[in-house]
């Protein structure tokens, strides 16, 4: 007799308990759930049905259609910020030290100035560059100039601009310029070869309206540390050209 008076009072209690979903089979027993799933099935049938061309959904496309020949018509927003259609307000302007595009430069005489020492590749974090050394003639780089690069390449899908290669060059051999607007069709594009970073420099000094060497009409170096030119990295002078020494 207990235990079936027991279960009559839990049934009693949970009856008087507010509704809340529960899994407790006492809880299904007392029919609470069934209430709650009727209440939703009633509530779903006031909801308004749509129409037939609502159903199509014909009404809304159209509304779409609408809307976007509308845009069609209404001036661009686009900022053509390379183009000639732009204004000069809206043309970007690199500031001063902009680590934009790698380029090479080359002395008076048309020589590049990098002696493939390496510098710049060991120093490289990304480890986007690759140089290959070959041995220079004296008759263009004088006896104290034993190195060039065969091979120097800069692959731009790795490179983080961080101008770490500029500053452990020590023949001011390899600098940045202010180009950033990058685009390219395939990724062999991205790899920059010694001719595609020469064309660079000399495209960077037109722009600026110094020489290939970086010389103003002044005969200074502007852009070079210091002011320095080419004869600090290579040293050709007239004492200085002859033989070089055996075993060096």
């Amino acid at each position: 007799m207990i235990p079936a008076v027991a279960q009559e009072i839990v049934l009693a209690a949970a009856h008087d308990q507010p509704h809340a979903h529960s899994d407790d089979p006492r809880t299904l027993m007392a029919g609470h759930d069934a209430q709650a799933h009727a209440a939703q099935v009633k509530s779903r049938r006031q909801e308004r049905e749509m129409t037939f061309w609502e159903r199509t959904y014909l009404p809304e496309v159209f509304k779409g259609l609408v809307n976007t020949f509308k845009m069609m018509f209404r001036p661009s927003t686009t900022i053509d910020y390379v183009g000639g259609k732009s204004k000069p307000g809206q043309r970007h302007i690199a500031s001063v030290g902009y680590r934009g595009e790698h380029y090479l430069k080359v002395d008076d005489g048309g020589n590049i100035k990098c002696v493939a020492c390496f510098m710049c590749s060991t120093a490289c974090p990304a480890e986007c560059i690759t140089i290959v050394g070959e041995p220079t003639s004296i008759e263009d780089f004088g006896a104290q100039r034993f190195k060039k690069p065969d091979v120097f390449e800069i692959d731009m899908l790795k490179c983080i601009y961080c101008g770490m290669c500029v500053e452990a060059c020590p023949k001011d051999a390899i600098a940045m310029s202010t180009t950033y607007n990058q685009v390219h069709t395939k990724r062999s594009d991205a790899i920059y070869d010694m001719q595609r970073l020469l064309k660079n420099n000399d495209e960077f000094m037109q722009s600026l309206g110094l020489s290939r060497s970086g010389r103003d009409a002044t005969g200074k170096y502007p852009i070079s540390p210091d002011g320095c030119g080419p004869d600090i990295t290579h040293g050709v002078t007239d004492f200085r050209v002859g033989v070089r020494e055996g075993g060096a």
